[in-house]
């Protein structure tokens, strides 16, 4: 990590142009006045919180946000939503047709120390924490609060980072005495990897911080980090490693930000879903065009999953939902011609659409345009989490309520579960793998549940050639080895 530290202006020209004209980046984000952010410095901007002021911190939370949705240069690096897709095609859920970018998630050949899949993802989240170090040491604990709001939100962008890192680079059951990745507070000069447990604490501490300090501050827009989207991390947190009451507790304030909607075919590209915690808005002048989500994921959009890189869900999974259920149109039921329109008020696409094609993400307003909104967090997946915590403690009732209220917006058919017991959770678990299809979370699902991947199971939907895997769970190969550039310079003790 010595190569990617805090504004390293020698080695980080992405982050140098977002300190050095953050205000263009911000302006256009958030529609903000940073209209002093070109003078800033770590000194000035130390002092200006002390004083109150926010206009640098301002700059430097937009510039954190935006490398988010925007990431790195290359076709299958665009921020959080580029991880999304590739942690799920690790899943058993889903599949691609043809050997193309995100490939080598899917058939698991970006693992080994050398791939640049693996130094995107590294370098990615620990741009994250390096950043948020800066603005954490920046700010005093006793600035006014409008100030240490920005330190509060670093301190969840920094745990946000370190939870998609240890899950990455360490089996998720592995004992807290296992080693796992560096902890760089923003004093990082080399040296030996943190325990699990201490990556553990780090992040269970940053989160708690965060959700105190930013319990009171109202946030302008959902691109922005609140308590609620706290809530939702200690939620994911506290179900990945059991602490069931804890999960039970923020899930129930995570899943009510907003609310449900029976209206699932808009095509999840909208900030201003009433399901949305948190997400990015994409307009015109940020979109990445091809190098963006809904061209790897949108079937109609003209981008790379409509040229034959079609990505498909199981068959067994896409057999699971019933005929009555709205979730089943977000998959092609059949083989369709060219041309043939899915939705109202979208449009047909010049190639063919196979049976299991996903058709759940949609960009508007048309095809060779992709400025769908980013989201990251949806309030429907806490509804599940607390179902899962609640029938882990034996609260069997709730769960089905609580799995209930989920179900009835998606299926009129759907009448309480008389599941108990672990035939409860199974359910639970099963429309998991259906409501969060896409989202980025089943290969942490299956890390934290002990699930393996078995990619023969007689599913009838497209397989990339070379992907129908199959491998144990705890098995190395279902975690990435740290990148070898980070090997070499951290020294032998590493």
């Amino acid at each position: 990590m010595k190569q990617i530290k805090f504004l390293n202006i020698q080695i980080d020209k992405y982050f140098v142009l977002l300190i050095m004209t953050a205000l263009l980046f911000s302006c256009a984000d958030f529609d903000r006045d940073f209209e002093n952010e070109r003078y800033l410095t770590v000194s000035h901007a130390e002092a200006n919180a002390s004083a109150g002021g926010t206009i640098g911190l301002q700059a430097l939370d937009g510039a954190i946000l935006s490398y988010l949705r925007d990431g790195e240069g290359s076709t299958d690096e665009f921020g959080l939503k580029a991880l999304d897709i590739g942690m799920d095609l690790r899943g058993n859920d889903m599949d691609m047709s043809r050997n193309t970018w995100f490939g080598a998630y899917n058939n698991y050949d970006n693992i080994i120390l050398t791939s640049n899949d693996n130094d995107f993802i590294w370098e990615f989240f620990y741009k994250v924490i390096n950043n948020a170090n800066g603005i954490i040491n920046t700010v005093p604990d006793d600035a006014p609060q409008i100030a240490l709001n920005f330190k509060f939100k670093s301190h969840a962008y920094r745990a946000i980072a370190y939870f998609y890192l240890i899950r990455i680079y360490q089996h998720t059951k592995a004992s807290d005495d296992t080693k796992a990745i560096p902890i760089d507070l923003g004093d990082f000069t080399g040296g030996n990897r943190a325990t699990v447990g201490e990556v553990k604490q780090l992040i269970l501490d940053d989160l708690t911080l965060a959700y105190n300090g930013l319990s009171t501050y109202s946030r302008p827009t959902k691109q922005e980090v609140d308590s609620n989207v706290v809530a939702a991390y200690l939620a994911r947190y506290h179900l990945t490693y059991e602490n069931w009451s804890e999960a039970e507790k923020y899930a129930d304030v995570a899943m009510n930000v907003g609310s449900l909607s029976t209206d699932v075919n808009h095509g999840f590209d909208e900030l201003s879903l009433s399901e949305v915690i948190w997400g990015s808005e994409v307009t015109a002048a940020t979109s990445e065009v091809y190098a963006s989500f809904f061209s790897h994921m949108s079937q109609i959009n003209d981008g790379y999953s409509g040229w034959n890189h079609f990505k498909t869900v199981n068959s067994n999974l896409f057999d699971f939902i019933p005929t009555t259920d709205s979730r089943r149109s977000w998959f092609a039921d059949a083989d369709y011609d060219p041309w043939t329109v899915f939705f109202p008020d979208t449009w047909g696409h010049y190639n063919v659409t196979p049976k299991y094609t996903s058709l759940k993400f949609i960009a508007h307003p048309g095809p060779g345009v992709f400025i769908g909104d980013y989201i990251y967090l949806r309030n429907t997946e806490f509804y599940l989490t607390k179902a899962e915590a609640l029938a882990r403690q034996g609260k069997d009732g709730d769960a089905q309520q609580v799995l209930l209220a989920l179900n009835t917006t998606r299926d009129p058919n759907y009448t309480q579960s008389t599941n108990t017991g672990q035939a409860l959770i199974d359910e639970i678990l099963m429309y998991r793998r259906v409501e969060l299809w896409g989202d980025g979370v089943a290969s942490f699902d299956m890390a934290r549940t002990g699930t393996g991947l078995n990619r023969k199971d007689g599913r009838l939907n497209p397989v990339m050639p070379g992907a129908d895997l199959v491998i144990p769970p705890l098995d190395d190969k279902m975690i990435y080895q740290i990148p070898l550039r980070e090997i070499d310079a951290a020294g032998p003790d590493f």
